[in-house]
């Protein structure tokens, strides 16, 4: 028998919130490796590598490419396009909190400072990354990725054996275990799931948000330092992410309940 809360959502609504993809990028992955100062563009199995700068690793994507410094040695931040093309804009960049990858939620960023080790730190940014703030405190083990999740309004972070799921102001809500070793960490808002970018690799791992491995993607020209990795996508509509929001918390406490 139907649920009649299924019943009463709209099909385009549902097909988003429950589809799961197959492993198949479908919007544009971003890769930053800042040893070698370049960015590798990747549609479906292809990358196109463009210039960056030395040490440029965390980005945020929006409309263009702000990325950011691992460790202050250019003392900037640098703006590309999406083709990968510097704009010319940049911005003081003086905090050295040894970030390797970044995120946005479309008005702030974040980072994970004090990347590879045991005890790592959370920081929110202006879109430029200028106004660098401590949020929160992490704990694990190889500590590197970050990206933000739009559809749950939180934070995923990633070590070298497991995917953590954050909220906003620090509290762990739920993790899952990985085998992919070091790499960093993208939401993909078109297909609702997350993608771990192996380092020194060219495969990269989709992974649904209970750690279900959906499937792999080799990308030819993507092996190098994968540190920074970010989606360019299409962000959600307010009044649907409400919704949908909302939904999600029903179908949870639906099934708590028959838990």
């Amino acid at each position: 028998m139907k649920s009649r809360l299924v019943d009463a959502v709209p099909a385009f609504v549902f097909t988003l919130m429950t589809s799961t993809a197959s492993a198949a990028l479908v919007d544009t992955l971003y890769v930053t490796d800042g040893d070698n100062a370049r960015l590798a563009i990747v549609n479906g199995s292809t990358a196109t590598i463009a210039d960056s700068h030395k040490t440029g690793s965390p980005l945020a994507v929006r409309n263009t490419i702000w990325i950011g410094d691992y460790n202050s040695l250019n003392n900037q931040a640098i703006e590309y396009d999406l083709n990968g093309t510097a704009t010319g804009n940049t911005a003081d960049y003086p905090a050295p909190i040894l970030a390797v990858d970044g995120a946005s939620n479309g008005n702030i960023n974040y980072a994970l400072g004090g990347a590879f080790t045991e005890t790592a730190t959370v920081y929110s940014a202006n879109p430029d990354w200028t106004n660098i703030t401590k949020l929160f405190s992490v704990t694990g083990i190889d500590l590197v990725g970050i990206t933000y999740d739009s559809v749950l309004d939180s934070i995923w972070i990633s070590d070298g054996g497991s995917i953590y799921q954050y909220s906003t102001s620090g509290d762990l809500i739920s993790q899952f275990v990985h085998k992919s070793g070091r790499g960093s960490l993208a939401y993909e808002t078109s297909t609702d799931t997350l993608w771990y970018v192996k380092n020194d690799s060219d495969l990269i791992v989709q992974f649904s948000k209970d750690g279900t491995v959906l499937g792999t993607v080799t990308v030819s020209g993507l092996t190098a330092n994968n540190w920074g990795a970010e989606f360019s996508s299409v962000p959600v509509p307010p009044a649907l992410y409400l919704f949908g929001s909302g939904l999600l918390g029903l179908i949870g406490i639906s099934r708590r309940r028959k838990a």
